[in-house]
Order: structure tokens, then C-alpha cells, then sequence
């Protein structure tokens, strides 16, 4: 089979199941895993699919399978908290800080000490709704748009505006995948969002937990190389820690 008939079945294939593996395409096409791979990279390169980790998925099927903000607040909850704890250990007196959307940026207020002139920005509702409670300690800001209830984060041209007029001493931004440099998630106007934030920003810090690494996700939005530090939980392997410190600076406890 030609090359540009083995692309189209592959982007069939795909489209038809909502998402197929290397081994599954390769078995079904009579070619090499190497094959598949090199295809589904042209394809993806061409918008025609999204490729994740072990094979590829349509654009609509990786939308609906995106896990909401309750499904994530679950998981790897341990992670999550020393993470977050690690992130808090950053922000200094007299910072002004964005704090982007996610659950793990959810529980950095539970690690935030009290520090004169703070100020905290965010787009997030739930973000915002952590810190509520600490407003007469520090400077509070939510940036409102469009509402998008799945993750609570308000989005849209008029939150992006906002922030490119906003300079930040900090931006502490979650990612929902890591492979290579490559920061992504699920959804492009959270992912706008978020290269503006850090684009904005003096100090640019991304936080995940380990489960996180090496995956996929449909939208690239940076690259971990042009961020001060990537920041995640103690129980990274020392391949991953190897790894992704020729990107960036890895922490993974907090700092004093």
C-alpha cells in the first residue's frame, strides 16, 4: 500500500473507532509499528488526528473524553498536595502572582503563608473560591469571560485581553500532559490562556504530579524549556527527573 492510501485508511480507521493504537493500526495494515508511528505523526502534524501516547485519537473524542473538574479532584490526591505545598514555597512578599486553573493549583491556598502586599490573580472559579477566605491578607483578582463549567475556568477574548495588559512577577500554571517540552491539555481556549499567562510573566513555573509524565494531550500550548522550573511530587522516577531536568530546573519539595 502507498503511502498516501495507508495515511487516508489510518485517518479512516481512526475517525471510525474514535481512536486506534500503533499496535492495533499495524496489525490491520501489515506494517511496521515504525510505519504506523511516522503516519500518524504526518497526520497529526496535519490536523487530521490527535496523537497520544501508544497511538491516536480524533479531535471529538479526546473533547469528550476529557475528564471534568470533579473526576480530577480524586486523583492522586497525595501527589497533588505536595505539589501544591512545593508551588506555595515560591511566592514571596510583595509578588503578584497568577495562579492558572487546575486541581492541583486548587490547594496551593492551604500552603499560601501570610505575606505583606501579596497579590493573587487568577481566572479560575474555584481557584478564587480557595483563597475567599484569606482576601483581607492579601490582594484577590478573578478575571471573568466566558464561563466554562467542566473546569471552572472563565476563558474567551476578553480574559485574554485582560492578561496581556497584566505583567506578573509569577505564574504558576497546571498542565494536564508533559511529553518531551511540549506542556499541553485538552481544551486550545484554556491553552491560550495559559501561554499568555506565562508569556506575561517574569517567573514561569509549571506544576503536575508524576502520573502526568510522558503523556500526550491534544493542545501544546509551551514548552517546558522556556519555564524556570517544572514543579511535581517526590515520587517522579529517577528516569523521568533525568529526563525532563535537561529542560528545566525539576522541584520537588518545597523550598525555604
Amino acid at each position: 500500500m502507498l503511502k498516501p492510501q495507508r495515511l487516508q485508511t489510518i485517518q479512516q480507521l481512526v475517525a471510525h473507532r474514535g481512536s486506534a493504537s500503533v499496535t492495533e493500526l499495524s496489525t490491520q495494515l501489515g506494517c511496521s509499528e515504525m510505519t504506523i508511528r511516522r503516519d500518524l505523526a504526518a497526520l497529526a502534524q496535519a490536523k487530521k488526528v490527535v496523537r497520544v501516547h501508544g497511538g491516536a485519537q480524533t479531535f471529538a473524542y479526546r473533547e469528550n473524553n476529557e475528564l471534568s473538574r470533579n473526576e480530577k479532584r480524586n486523583l492522586h490526591v497525595r501527589e497533588k498536595k505536595q505539589v501544591a505545598r512545593a508551588a506555595a514555597s515560591l511566592v514571596r512578599a510583595g509578588d503578584v502572582v497568577y495562579i492558572g486553573p487546575g486541581t492541583t493549583n486548587e490547594l496551593i491556598a492551604n500552603y499560601l503563608p501570610t505575606l505583606p502586599d501579596l497579590r493573587i490573580i487568577t481566572s479560575s472559579l474555584p481557584v478564587f473560591q480557595s483563597l475567599q477566605d484569606r482576601a483581607a491578607q492579601l490582594s484577590l483578582q478573578l478575571i471573568g469571560g466566558v464561563y466554562r463549567a467542566k473546569t471552572g475556568v472563565f476563558i474567551g477574548s476578553l480574559v485574554y485581553e485582560m492578561l496581556q495588559r497584566l505583567h506578573t512577577d509569577k505564574a504558576i500554571i497546571s498542565v494536564n500532559s508533559l511529553a518531551g517540552p511540549n506542556m499541553a491539555n485538552a481544551n486550545p481556549d484554556e491553552g491560550e490562556l495559559m501561554r499568555v499567562a506565562l508569556t506575561n510573566a517574569d517567573k514561569k513555573y509549571a506544576v503536575l504530579d508524576h502520573s502526568k509524565l510522558d503523556k500526550r494531550d491534544f493542545y501544546t500550548f509551551y514548552s517546558l524549556s522556556d519555564c524556570d522550573a517544572l514543579i511535581t511530587d517526590p515520587w517522579i522516577s529517577q528516569k523521568d527527573l533525568t529526563e525532563y531536568s535537561h529542560y528545566t530546573r525539576v522541584i520537588t519539595t518545597p523550598l525555604n
